[in-house]
Formats: structure tokens, sequence, C-alpha cells
């Protein structure tokens, strides 16, 4: 039986006159109670990556999009360093004095210098050879840096290098800089540019904080339902897998910090920072006899209720009785000893 059925269809009104001294009652059925503990946060992905970069410049390029999926090593922008002619020209006067100490170098080798006659004889050739292939790596180093500032890119011992900065985990593209932005690199003194965010919400995760007094009831694998702000009628299971053991107080309230994987619907899209609501089922009652708070009197930490004594509703033959309470969720209670179903409990505000 549902809570709607306990609370409307139980309810008798055997009068609404006071002159004749019969006032309303409800009669007590059987029903369902669960009592919940809400967490209020959003939905992220399980881990949020961060892309910075070493380099000082301009976005030329844009290689990915955002909401797209991308794979590890997937390039997500080029940023073009903020060259200079004075680079340039150092660069290329690098090379310059690269190509005459390979020259040199060969003609030290060849024996056009005295001095390599001596170190030929106290050293051995490996000694000259090794000199001449510094010289050649040399210049093919200042050969490569120099088309790297040319042309972006260049290709060194099998390997591309160029200005791409890839992504670094698989994931979506959660946040992106436009074409055109200047960068900062990240160093000591702070992240510099953010280049991109990545997520994957494949892996979703509700972040939130419950009450104290609800948390203590909490525990690593319960299961949970998390309504999306944006999408109501949404709804997404999950397991909570972590709470916090700090509290938290904002605004003379202490919470504690709830993490719920959760089974995304292939169906709804998601977008990291939903505002969402967890239900997590603290306990439950299923069939059992229910009465409605409202009719509950307390006294002396004791539930009381005025109980139609006999037949008919005569104000002046009903009791008062005593009741065990089991689940209570607010609106309905359990009741375990006190009440039986098909009792008439008399609606309060009606003269007693």
């Amino acid at each position: 039986m549902t809570r709607g059925t306990a609370l409307g269809a139980a309810l008798l009104l055997a009068a609404c006159s006071s002159g004749d001294g019969r006032v309303a009652v409800h009669v007590v059925t059987r029903g369902d109670v669960v009592k919940k503990a809400l967490a209020t946060g959003a939905v992220e992905p399980e881990r949020e990556t961060q892309v910075n970069t070493q380099l000082t410049g301009f976005v030329r390029t844009l290689h990915a999009r955002l909401g797209q999926r991308v794979e590890a090593g997937a390039p997500l922008a080029e940023v073009w360093p903020a060259l200079t002619e004075q680079d340039l020209l150092r660069a290329e006067r690098s090379l310059q004095s690269a190509l005459e100490g390979e020259e040199a170098a060969q003609e030290f080798v060849q024996g056009e210098h005295a001095l390599a006659y001596v170190t030929r004889l106290l050293q051995g050739e490996k000694s000259l050879d090794r000199m001449q292939r510094a010289a050649e790596r040399g210049r093919r180093s200042a050969e490569e840096t120099l088309r790297l500032l040319r042309e972006g890119k260049v290709e060194i011992d099998g390997r591309m290098i160029d200005f791409v900065v890839r992504a670094p985990v698989a994931g979506h593209v959660l946040q992106l800089v436009r074409e055109g932005d200047p960068v900062t690199p990240a160093s000591s003194y702070g992240l510099g540019t953010v280049i991109a965010v990545i997520g994957d919400l494949d892996k979703p995760v509700f972040r939130g904080a419950v009450d104290e007094i609800d948390v203590g009831r909490l525990t690593t694998g319960m299961p949970a339902r998390v309504r999306l702000g944006p999408l109501p009628e949404v709804v997404l299971d999950g397991t909570i897998v972590e709470i916090g053991l700090r509290a938290r107080r904002t605004d003379n309230a202490t919470t504690f910090d709830v993490r719920i994987a959760l089974r995304p619907d292939p169906a709804v899209p998601l977008r990291a920072g939903y505002s969402a609501v967890a239900e997590l089922e603290l306990a439950r009652a299923s069939g059992v006899v229910v009465v409605p708070e409202r009719l509950l009197r307390w006294a002396d930490g004791r539930a009381t209720v005025t109980v139609v004594a006999g037949d008919g509703a005569e104000v002046g033959r009903s009791v008062e009785r005593a009741v065990e309470l089991g689940v209570a969720d607010g609106l309905l209670a359990e009741v375990r000893a006190g009440l039986s179903e098909g009792e008439r409990v008399v609606e309060p505000g009606d003269g007693r």
C-alpha cells in the first residue's frame, strides 16, 4: 500500500458538525514507511585533470571542441611561442656557429693541423672520431631548433617535436581555451594558463553534504537515488563510496561530505556541475500498521493517540492510548504496539 493510500483513502469523516458531538476520525491501515536522508551537491566526473604548458605565446589552432571525448595523447591545441626577430636571429647565429665548428672539426680530423697529428698519436683515431660526431650533433641540433621555430614542428630521431598540447588522460573536454588567447607557462609561482580541463563523464559521481543528524546511519555500499536539478524527471541510481570524517560548518549547520558513484543513463547527457539531490534510504518498514504523525501527542517522551473506544464516533467515548513507534519519515509513523488495523483515531482540532 502506498503512502498516498494510507493518508488519503484511510481518512473517514464521521461528521463535521459540532452540534451533534461527532468528529472527524482516521481509520488505521497498513502501509510502507521509508525514512530517508537528503544530501545536496552536484554531479561531477570522478577525476578532473587540468592541462597546462611550459610555453609562452598564444593559441594558434584548436584541435578539439568542448564536450568532445578524447583519448590520452590526442591533440588539444597548438600554442605558438611568442617569437621575436631577436629569437630567430639568435637561432640563425647558433646554426652558423655550429656549421663553423663542424667544419673546423673536419679539418682537424683530416690532419690539416699539426695538433691533429699529435692527438692521433697520443689518443688514437677514436678521439678524433668522437670530436667529429660531437660537431655533427651540434650542427643538427641547431638546424632542428631553427626549423622548429620557423615551421612549428620538426622530426628528431623518429619523434615529432611540435608546439601541440596533448591530453594527458582520456575523457571529455570540460573546459577549453579559445583561438588567439594568450598563454603563460606553469611555474613554481602559479599554474599559468589552463589550456583545457579533462574529465570522464562516463564515470560520474555525486559529491554533496549530508546533515550530521543522519551521517551516523550511513555506511559505504548503501544504495542511493540522485535526482538532477536541471532534469527533475531524471533519477540516477548509485552507491555510497565515501563518507567524510571531518565536519564542515556553514551557516550554523554541520554537515559531512559524501561521495556516490553513479550509474549513468546513456540516454541522458550529463554535464559537469549539475546540481542534484541524493536520497539515501536509512530505514524501511513494509506492510506495517501506520498512522499519520499529525495524530500523535507527546508527553514525557511518550507518544499517545486518541482512539474511539466503541461503535460510533462520540467524543465522550474516546480514550487516550500510548503507542510504540518504529520507523518514521516525517509524515507517517510505524506503530509497533498500541494500535491495530481498522481502529479509529480522532483527528486533531475537533475540540476534544
